[in-house]
Order: structure tokens, then sequence, then C-alpha cells
């Protein structure tokens, strides 16, 4: 069972340790071969595995004007990791403090005073410290130094192209859920609180659950979806509306969900989505008749579209 810890200075040690460096938001296919490799090589070393991260992006604290949409929830992240089965997951909180420090005083402060490293599996790409002023080079430098080894990990091929957090997100941007998914292992989940909307959709026959999603994570670009509602009291097929719906362009959700088969009052709840495929683009209709119409098709086709895909085996 992966035991999760809040790095507090001074406080925890894992002890010898080979670990898991990086911010792995998504867990995506990457990620999940890098703490793959150092679950073995602890295995083979005979030491505990961990994977270290942090509990926001870094980006949010040091340039946050500038912060890309997340793609995970720190519960999720948690979750996803210890799914892969290292012994401990190190959570940093990362503050303007631990921005501050140099490559040398992070490997100090943080990674050894938490283990005693045997070996440090990052990405070919990584990079830490004051200015992102440590590379995988200086990493091993410092490793040579204090008798650790440095594994990098080369980045997963998926389609074509390199499996990035990056790419993640403009797939997910650009509304190709799909091939998202085939880079994540799992599609792209969005949580949301259910808020009181218009109520047209009872009015239509079709009641949806409006979303109030935190602004930080990443939202697939407007239009419909077929996905995965999972609720409080079970998990149903849904078809969820991303954006302003042209038909009602003073609309102020952005997200609405269909649940197919739910019958229920959700207000205050917490929906889990998670998105398989992009059904269509948003568009106009011009009286509510036509507008039902279009949503019961919707729910068909997301019902049919997901009866035929296998539910993904995730946390």
């Amino acid at each position: 069972m992966t035991v999760v810890i809040r790095h507090e200075p001074g406080v925890h040690d894992v002890g010898a340790a080979a670990i898991a460096l990086g911010v792995f938001d998504g867990v995506h296919l990457g990620h999940q071969a890098l703490i793959t490799e150092a679950i073995a090589q602890a295995r083979r070393r005979g030491v505990a595995s961990c994977v270290l991260t942090f509990d926001r992006d870094p980006d949010q604290v040091v340039t946050p004007e500038r912060a890309a949409p997340q793609l995970t929830t720190l519960d999720d992240k948690l979750d996803l990791i210890a799914s892969l089965g290292p012994d401990a997951i190190l959570v940093v909180p990362f503050d303007r403090a631990l921005a501050a420090l140099s490559p040398e005083a992070f490997l100090d402060d943080v990674v050894l005073d938490a283990c005693r490293p045997v070996v440090c599996v990052v990405g070919r790409d990584f990079r830490f410290g004051h200015g992102a002023e440590g590379s995988v080079d200086s990493l091993a430098t410092l490793g040579g130094r204090h008798g650790f080894d440095v594994v990098a990990y080369d980045l997963v091929v998926a389609e074509g192209e390199p499996v990035t957090s990056s790419r993640v997100r403009t797939l997910v941007g650009g509304g190709d859920v799909a091939t998202a998914a085939l880079l994540l292992g799992r599609p792209h989940r969005l949580h949301g609180t259910v808020v009181r909307g218009r109520g047209l959709g009872r009015t239509l026959g079709t009641p949806t659950a409006n979303l109030d999603v935190d602004a930080r994570f990443a939202l697939p670009a407007p239009g419909v979806y077929a996905a995965r509602a999972t609720v409080p009291t079970g998990r149903f097929t849904a078809a969820v509306s991303v954006g302003v719906p042209p038909t009602f362009p003073d609309a102020t959700c952005e997200l609405e969900a269909m649940l197919v088969g739910f019958d229920g009052d959700l207000y205050g709840a917490e929906i889990m989505l998670e998105f398989v495929e992009r059904l269509r683009d948003q568009r106009a209709f011009p009286d509510t008749g036509s507008l039902a119409r279009a949503i019961g098709r919707d729910a068909r086709r997301a019902a049919a579209l997901l009866d035929a895909v296998a539910e993904p085996d995730t946390p």
C-alpha cells in the first residue's frame, strides 16, 4: 500500500530509496513509464520506491499569469500515481521560498532531507531549482557527490510524437479528447460542483446538471462530448455541452451534463466527468423543440458509443 507523505523539513525519512522526480501533471504514459522504472530500480536494489512531486504546478507560483491549465487535481494525481504501486509518494508544498532554492539547496533541503536516494529517475528534459537552472547533467554531478545514480528516462512516443503534458493539453484544448485519452492511458477528467442553471433542460424534458469547474483546469474546446459521469450514487453515461450554447448566448454556465438514466437531485454534489469522444460542434437551434431533439440524439449517440468502449481501470 502506498503511503502519501506531505514533506515537512526534518520530519520524515523514507530511508534508502529509488526516487522518481517530477511534476507529473496528468500522469500520462510517459510519467507512468518513468515511475514504473523507478519502482523496478527499487526492486533490483532492494530499497523503497518513492515518487517526489509537488502539490501544485510550480508555474502557478513562479509565473501565475502564464500557468498552463492543469490536467489533474492533486487528489487525482496522487490516486493515479498510487495505482502504479510505489511504496511512498512525497508531496512537496511549492511556494516562493522553494522556488528561490538553488538546485543544490533543493537537493539538500528537500530530497536528501526526506530520503537517502540510491538512484533518481527523471525525464531527459528534467529541470529543477531556481530559474530551472538544474538539469539532468547537474543532477548527475550532485549524485556523484552524494552517492546516488541518475537515470535519465527517454520521452515515450505515441501516435508518432513524444508524450508530454503540453501535448495532452493542446489536444484537450482542441477538442480531441479521444487522442488525449490514448496519451493519458485513460480519459481526461474534470471535477465540478452542480449549481443551479436556467432550468430549461427540465422544461424540455432533458434535465441537465450545470457544473461549476475551477478555471485552473483544462476544459475541452466548445462542443458536445460523450462522457462518463461519476456522481455520489454511481456512474452514468453523459452527453456534455462545453462552452456557452449559441442558442442562449446570455448563459453563464459553460459546462452542462445530461446524465442518461439518472433521476434525482444533484444540486451541491460533486461530479467527475471523463471525456471519451467529441460528438459535434456547438450550434444554434431555431427553437426549443429542435434543441430538445438534438439533446436526445446526443444522449443516444453517447450511450451507443460508450457501450462499445470498455470501462477504464483507473482509480
